[in-house]
């Protein structure tokens, strides 16, 4: 079996309530659009990657009810809404609800996950029309035993099928951000091979510049995406700068399990808590003071968050190098 301790070690996930009362009253502040908004259905996760942020925050699943509730608002400021934080989304006990409330909104979704539940019951959820798109962590899969790994790879690569035969329209990232220099390949010999296989490409040299582009086609809408490793921003670590720009808050913002809005999705910890979308109205949330402040500063280049000052993936938004 493909298993592994999860983060809540042993405690079971809070399951949240949804939200009583009447609906949130309107916003007077105009709505900003973002490309995405990230919703962390469950922080929750069935592996303990090593890549992977470790919250502390309580295990915690979202109520359909509490996720139905922001729908309206989620359709209203973003063109898509991505299932991940924290957490391993196939998880969610009533995932098909989940993606039935968004679906009934028309509101795409992006599915982000480690794979390793991709059984034929979860793989014909996320063959709906209402997913746009799934992200597939392969790294998570990579510290298995032979075996389990061989496994892991049949599960994702079944998929892939399954979705080029009824989803052709479906993208789907196989993702590999272990690169530990501007450089990325397939660097794992058995996943390498059976990825070169499948898809009828050898990626056994392959080496990518992510510094100029991160996804390789491999057939249709499905692509190896990779890139580097990075670290998770912690108030633990020492600060980077205190200059810089982030697309937090003018592409996409954060929504953790039980609410809480943050500005992008690295606060693995709800730091930068601007509100919570359960109690408050989202639009108003990203229009309040701290989220003016914290986005006018990444457009001056000015990091006005200790958080920020300590969050490596900023580097990324740099110039990219010139061929």
């Amino acid at each position: 079996m493909l298993s592994s301790p999860d983060h809540s070690r042993g405690s079971q996930p809070r399951q949240e309530a949804a939200s009583p009362g009447a609906p949130l009253p309107p916003s007077a502040a105009a709505p900003r659009r973002l490309r995405r908004i990230h919703v962390e259905i469950t922080n929750r996760c069935n592996l303990s990657c090593a890549f992977c942020a470790i919250a502390s925050r309580p295990a915690r699943v979202m109520a359909v009810e509490s996720f139905a509730a922001l729908v309206p608002a989620l359709s209203a400021l973003a063109d898509e809404i991505t299932l991940h934080v924290l957490g391993e989304p196939l998880t969610h006990p009533r995932l098909g609800d989940i993606l039935a409330a968004a679906a009934a909104a028309t509101l795409p979704v992006h599915v982000v996950t480690n794979g390793v539940l991709l059984d034929p019951e979860r793989r014909d959820l996320l063959l709906r029309p209402g997913v746009r798109q799934i992200s597939i962590s392969l790294q998570s899969g990579m510290t298995l035993p032979a075996a389990a790994l061989e496994a892991y790879l049949d599960r994702v690569l079944a998929f892939c099928d399954a979705a080029e035969a009824s989803r052709p329209d479906l993208y789907i990232n196989l993702r590999l951000w272990l690169a530990e220099g501007p450089q990325a390949g397939v660097d794992h010999p058995v996943v390498a091979a059976r990825l070169s296989r499948h898809f009828g490409r050898d990626l056994r040299d392959l080496r990518v510049d992510v510094r100029r582009r991160k996804n390789v086609p491999l057939r249709g809408r499905q692509y190896l995406h990779v890139d580097s490793l990075f670290a998770w921003p912690s108030l633990a670590l020492p600060e980077i700068a205190t200059t810089g720009t982030c697309h937090g808050l003018s592409t996409h913002c954060g929504i953790l399990a039980d609410g809480t809005v943050v500005p992008c999705c690295l606060d693995a910890d709800g730091v930068i808590a601007l509100g919570n979308a359960l109690t408050t109205p989202l639009s108003q949330i990203l229009e309040s003071p701290q989220a003016r402040r914290l986005r006018d500063g990444f457009a001056a280049g000015e990091l006005v968050e200790p958080l920020c000052r300590r969050c490596s993936f900023i580097r990324r938004f740099g110039r990219k190098p010139r061929s």
